[in-house]
């Protein structure tokens, strides 16, 4: 199945420059590749509290009756 996806002139230039830059054969291997690295969770994101020895204390407020 093939599709055809409009896209302005100034992302078409982007997406020949990263097509060059990661040796992509084709359009849909740059458009996957960008996807999957969107999608991959952050490094950044692991051990965020690591370290923290504060006891968790659940506010008054927080609280449901």
């Amino acid at each position: 199945m093939h599709s055809t996806i409009a896209v302005k002139p100034e992302t078409l230039d982007l997406l020949r420059h990263v097509k060059e830059e990661v040796e992509a054969e084709s359009f849909d291997e740059v458009i996957r590749k960008l996807v999957l690295h969107m999608k991959r969770p952050k490094k950044s994101m692991f051990g965020v509290l690591k370290g923290v020895k504060a006891k968790f204390v659940r506010e008054e407020l927080d609280r449901f009756d």
